[in-house]
C-alpha cells in the first residue's frame, strides 16, 4: 500500500496582482529619508508581522535600522495596509509571521 501525502497550505499574500507594488507606489513616502538626511544610495528595509486569520496586521516591528526614518515610514505604511488574505491550512484560515522587504532608492537633486 502506498500513502500519498499532499501539503494544501498557502502563504499570506497582499490583495490584488501587482496589489503590494501599486500599494506602495501610492502610499509609501519615499522622500523620507532624503528629509532626514540620507545622502543618497539604497537602503533595504525588513518588517516582521503575523498576518491575523482574518487578514489584519499585528505585532509589526522592523528588523532592521538603516535609520533617516526608513523603518517609521515602513511601519507607517503597514498600518494603513488593507486586510491581507491570510495564509491557509488544510483549507482554514491560519495566523501566520510574514518578513517583508521594502527598498528605498535614494537619489539626491
Amino acid at each position: 500500500m502506498t500513502v500519498f501525502f499532499t501539503r494544501d497550505e498557502e502563504n499570506a499574500r497582499f490583495p490584488g496582482k501587482d496589489g503590494w507594488r501599486l500599494f506602495l507606489e501610492k502610499n509609501l513616502d519615499g522622500s523620507v529619508p532624503i528629509r532626514n538626511g540620507a545622502t543618497g544610495g539604497q537602503a533595504t528595509v525588513i518588517v516582521q508581522f503575523i498576518v491575523e486569520k482574518d487578514g489584519t496586521l499585528t505585532h509589526m516591528k522592523a528588523l532592521t535600522n538603516n535609520g533617516y526614518g526608513t523603518e517609521e515610514e515602513v511601519l507607517r505604511m503597514l498600518k494603513k495596509s488593507p486586510r491581507w488574505i491570510p495564509a491557509k491550512k488544510y483549507g482554514r484560515a491560519v495566523k501566520a509571521y510574514r518578513k517583508q522587504p521594502v527598498t528605498f532608492q535614494i537619489r539626491r537633486n
